[in-house]
């Protein structure tokens, strides 16, 4: 286990993926500078293993992540430079994970709000407890969202369902959040974690490369035409053929077996 300030970061070796818990409980997980550079820090270790097969975020206590701390915005002097310097510090930590092969996952166990969504949506994967609540919330408090939601959400859930949360400020409920495609399964408080990590271990026994070349090609199908779209196809299954990964899924199929990836 690896400790930071407000990030704590479990690698579960036995299963290679590791869970990066939010730990700013007493503030709701809201992000300030600390969180927003110890989630890089940690997104860093991940990047540097090849161990590591998918990432699992949550946040500790019953919230995911209220948002921006906005008892720290009050504080400071120069607002828009603060907030530019925040932004620019967790946008790093979200294009790390977005170029990671690995998919990550977010189990939202509460309140997910402002980057809170930001950082729910980054993740390929979300489910939630039957508590969980989602809301934009930025222009509640007079800024335009960040931390890539702008880039997500509207993929996500449709420009109209967006616009409507941003704009009016909608709280989706859990079951809201599942019919909006916004998270794909709903969990009771108890079992999310468990639930959580049992996607991960499945995952985590996937073909990492596989995974990382869809990911890219899911991301650049929304600016490709379709002519890009199928040469970036052919570059990407040409490459993965090489791969360890493609030969034991081949055997394993011929050998009715299940496949032993490695991720190389």
């Amino acid at each position: 286990m690896s400790k930071l300030e407000t990030i704590i970061l479990e690698i579960e070796e036995s299963e290679n993926y590791a869970i990066i818990y939010l730990n700013r409980p007493i503030q709701l997980n809201a992000l300030n500078f600390h969180l927003a550079e110890d989630f890089c820090s940690a997104l860093e270790i991940i990047s540097k293993s090849d161990k590591i097969r998918c990432i699992l975020i949550t946040g500790k206590g019953n919230t995911f992540c209220a948002g921006g701390d906005l008892a720290a915005f009050k504080k400071a002097e120069k607002p828009d430079n603060f907030l530019f310097e925040l932004a620019t510090i967790f946008h790093k930590g979200i294009k790390i994970m977005k170029n990671l092969n690995v998919p990550s996952i977010a189990a939202v166990n509460g309140a997910c709000f402002d980057v809170g969504l930001s950082l729910g949506c980054a993740c390929d994967l979300r489910i939630c407890s039957e508590k969980a609540k989602f809301g934009v919330a930025f222009t509640s408090v007079g800024l335009s969202p960040d931390s890539s939601l702008t880039f997500h959400l509207p993929k996500i859930e449709g420009l109209p369902l967006a616009n409507e949360i941003a704009i009016l400020n909608r709280i989706l409920n859990a079951d809201e959040a599942k019919l909006y495609n916004l998270v794909s399964k709903i969990t009771s408080e108890d079992v999310l974690l468990e639930e959580a990590k049992g996607i991960a271990q499945r995952v985590s026994h996937g073909s990492t490369l596989a995974y990382g070349s869809t990911k890219k090609l899911f991301t650049m199908s929304f600016s490709n035409d379709l002519n890009a779209q199928l040469n970036e196809e052919i570059i990407n299954i040409k490459k993965n053929a090489t791969s360890e990964d493609f030969k034991e899924g081949v055997n394993s199929f011929l050998e009715k077996r299940k496949p032993l990836f490695k991720g190389k």
